[in-house]
């Protein structure tokens, strides 16, 4: 019992000084923003227009950065509360702790970098300002780690998308465009133009989020290993897959993953296996009830699965959802509900063919799961891709490498591995070499040898 609590102790005494150390490196990041000249982030922008306004009239000094952002932040939780009404809760006025704490780290943080002269041209106030972007960035990414406090900023997105529907990401746009307006707004009033929010808003705006997005691929799961914590997308799968279990008994049947390389005729191969063997073959199906499950329309999971954007440009429309702990991605959110379609399937009695969507991976522990790939020479792929689509032979090329580069890095995103390597399956077809009819010879052939090799056979077909 001892050593439980000492360990709890300690796990707790890690997540706080993850947590501290990561405002005071946004408290940094702020210091560096204001000291540009051209701009704080969105979030910050009104305190800083109000800390202009105080220096301009020779307030005191308490009225300083640090305490106008906690004043702010303090307004954005008032706002909240009208926001959110009855669906505001007691524990969200923790926030005030967390604004507080922040508003300190920004005046220790001023106070520590007192010796940084304020830079007079512009190409050193830019300097100031992009040094800000990867401190701010580092520091959001520390501080939601533990998920011990949400600031103000995250709070206020989180209740916009909650009482308007807007995915998180549109209600951090409409808060920030929002937050933008208002502090030049009052800027103009002021000073009749721009001061304390500028071209520098706008740059954290768009950099902040993507350069946070790269950090946590790099840093994420070491990070919260050290601190003891799920990730989020984790959190959801278990959320969402309560009630169903991999089937360790032993029972008869075959659950068949099948990836594959684009243009390879994996989905004709899945289709041709799942008949010779008399069992379902899952396709679209999945499509439909993942969309169940996340409440995303069907046409919505179709078109983000059959288009999936390039990794930058998925990172940059993104990014919102980086910054809290409250939501995820409409990415996310399909793999979620996708794995756990597939893990109900697995949890049943049937033998099936499930196409892609990192079956392979999801049911990996499955004993029941073989897993397949299909692969075929470049050549060959894109002379299949060219007579079943109808395209010349720089298109059918351009869409196959498209294709192939989108499947990569969606596999690599939630499961850590390189696409299609062969340690992590049962079976390697060169689809290009053998054909259709052949390869799914070849399947059957090799799970009637699986088959005698766990003592089961649980269907005709490979007996």
């Amino acid at each position: 019992m001892k050593k439980s609590n000492t360990g709890f102790v300690l796990c707790w005494a890690k997540r706080i000084v993850i947590y501290l150390a990561g405002l005071y490196l946004m408290a940094i990041g702020v210091v560096f923003s204001a000291k540009s000249d051209l701009g704080l982030s969105p979030v910050g922008s009104l305190a800083n227009v109000i800390y202009q306004i105080a220096q301009s009239a020779s307030l005191p000094d308490y009225v300083n950065l640090g305490n106008c952002t906690t004043a702010v932040y303090c307004l954005y939780i008032l706002c909240e509360l009208i926001i959110l009404r009855k669906d505001f809760k007691p524990s969200m006025l923790l926030q005030l702790v967390a604004s507080l704490l922040f508003g300190q780290l920004v005046n220790l943080a001023t106070a520590m970098l007192f010796f940084l002269p304020a830079p007079s041209v512009y190409p050193l106030k830019l300097v100031y300002l992009l040094c800000s972007v990867p401190l701010v960035a580092a520091g959001v990414m520390l501080y939601l780690s533990p998920n011990i406090l949400p600031t103000p900023g995250e709070g206020m997105s989180l209740a916009i998308g909650k009482k308007t529907g807007l995915s998180i990401g549109s209600a951090k746009m409409a808060f920030d465009c929002s937050l933008v307006v208002i502090s030049a707004a009052v800027s103009l009033i002021y000073f009749r133009g721009l001061v304390g929010v500028r071209e520098g808003t706008l740059i954290c705006a768009l950099l902040v989020g993507f350069v946070l997005k790269q950090l946590q691929k790099l840093f994420q799961k070491p990070l919260l290993r050290f601190v003891e914590r799920e990730d989020k997308v984790s959190l959801a799968l278990l959320a969402a897959s309560q009630g169903y279990s991999l089937d360790a008994s032993g029972k008869p049947k075959v659950i068949i993953a099948l990836g594959r390389e684009f243009g390879a005729g994996g989905y004709e191969i899945g289709k041709l296996l799942a008949e010779k063997l008399g069992i379902t073959f899952y396709d679209k199906q999945i499509n439909e009830r993942a969309a169940e499950i996340s409440g995303l329309p069907l046409e919505r999971v179709e078109e983000m699965e059959k288009h999936m954007e390039r990794e930058i440009f998925s990172d940059l429309k993104n990014s919102a959802y980086a910054m809290t702990n409250g939501a995820l991605s409409p990415e996310e959110q399909i793999f979620v509900a996708q794995t756990s379609a597939i893990r109900a399937i697995a949890a049943g009695s049937e033998s099936c063919v499930i196409m892609g969507r990192c079956a392979d991976y999801i049911l990996y522990d499955d004993p029941n799961c073989f897993r397949i790939f299909v692969h075929a020479r470049p050549d060959a792929r894109i002379k299949r891709t060219m007579a079943k689509y109808g395209l010349d032979a720089a298109e059918a090329k351009r869409q196959m490498e498209n294709t192939d580069r989108s499947r990569a890095q969606h596999y690599r995103r939630f499961t850590g591995r390189e696409y299609g390597k062969q340690k992590y399956y049962h079976l390697g077809i060169d689809s290009g070499m053998l054909g259709t009819e052949e390869s799914v010879e070849v399947i059957i052939d090799l799970l009637r040898r699986w088959c005698d090799v766990r003592g089961t056979h649980p269907l005709s077909a490979l007996k």
